[in-house]
């Protein structure tokens, strides 16, 4: 009983974690400018406030680092390398209007 209490526990967990990097990925994308479902009356891209959520997203993965299992892992570096370029895209975008 205790086993497959721990194993539903780790997964409960693991939902938890995809789902907290995919929300800092979405709120990332929604303050660069990025985001493909981008609402009506969306504010201006933030480019500021964008890298605070990468930065978030960054940190984690080098606290977490070796603790992650192999799809958590995955997930957040995933997520980074598209914010990242996102980040970068948007920054030229801004220097271009400029």
């Amino acid at each position: 009983m205790a086993q497959f209490q721990r194993s539903t526990q780790n997964t409960e967990l693991t939902e938890t974690f995809l789902q907290f990097v995919m929300m800092h990925t979405q709120q990332a994308l929604l303050a660069l400018g990025k985001h493909p479902g981008k609402p009506a009356g969306a504010p201006p891209p933030n480019l500021q406030l964008g890298k605070v959520f990468i930065d978030h997203l960054s940190m984690l993965r080098a606290k977490m680092e070796g603790n992650l299992a192999a799809d958590e892992q995955s997930a957040i570096t995933n997520a980074l390398t598209h914010l990242q370029n996102a980040f970068v895209e948007a920054t030229k975008e801004r220097e271009g209007k400029a």
